[in-house]
């Protein structure tokens, strides 16, 4: 693996998941773009700079997401993990789709639902100098409880996903019925949903501005109901960040 997830914690005693290159940036470039390589067969048109979408900017902080939280543990069906993704299977695609960026349902193989556990991670992704593009993952998690769109609830995303997982991973009836039981109508009451707003952006930035940036994100969604310990923020950074996507985009195999 060539990244190093620590945790640093926040001057309110937060947690924040720090994802770093390991044992530098180069290496965690060169690791990324092999992940890629194994889901592209073709490659888009060259592209600039000045030409990088923030949809495809977005879907490959998705896959880039995706593939770490899957390295870090949060995948494989012997050990109860099924994942659901969106943006991050389209990682060279200009659009972003609507919808939950990264679902995880963790089923616990031992048939012990008390630690059965539905993760939900949103994701944003900047080039930027400042985090402030760290706040709109305030608004996603403000979606899932239904004030602004009955559609984008909860409850709504909650009957896509049990669809999803009857007809695409083939759940059993009786695994249905325990991811349902996931679901509360009030966000205080979902003690079984983890929530991993994450932030992709570039390493210049520097830790303590990303820690600061998404305690504070973690603290808004906090105040919409939500449980402290539901909410685990992670921070994933590497150098220049922007020329990587862009490289990435175009099959550059080694860090620009």
């Amino acid at each position: 693996m060539a990244f190093k997830k620590s945790q640093s914690k926040s001057s309110s005693g937060r947690e924040i998941h720090l994802v770093r290159g390991d044992p530098d940036c180069a290496a965690f470039y060169g690791w990324i773009h092999a992940e890629l390589t194994k889901v592209t067969k073709t490659w888009p048109p060259t592209i600039t700079k000045a030409t990088l979408t923030t949809g495809r900017k977005g879907n490959l902080g998705e896959f880039l997401s995706y593939k770490i939280a899957r390295a870090s543990g949060l995948y494989g069906k012997s050990n109860g993990y099924t994942i659901a993704l969106m943006g991050a299977l389209t990682p060279l695609q200009d659009g972003a789709p609507t919808g939950l960026d990264i679902t995880i349902v963790h089923l616990d193989p031992s048939g012990d639902v008390s630690k059965d556990c539905l993760y939900i991670m949103e994701v944003k992704t900047t080039g930027s100098a400042k985090l402030t593009y760290a706040t709109a993952l305030i608004g996603d998690y403000e979606k899932l409880l239904g004030k602004t769109s009955v559609a984008g609830s909860l409850g709504q995303r909650f009957n896509w996903l049990q669809g999803y997982l009857m007809d695409v991973h083939e759940f059993a009836d009786d695994e249905l019925e325990r991811v349902g039981n996931l679901f509360m109508p009030d966000a205080k009451d979902c003690k079984g949903i983890r929530l991993l707003p994450t932030l992709v952006h570039d390493r210049k930035v520097g830790d303590p501005a990303a820690v600061v940036a998404l305690d504070d994100v973690a603290a808004e969604i906090e105040k919409q109901g939500w449980g402290k310990k539901t909410i685990e923020p992670w921070s994933i950074a590497i150098n220049k960040l922007t020329d990587c996507l862009v490289h990435l985009s175009n099959n550059g195999s080694t860090m620009p």
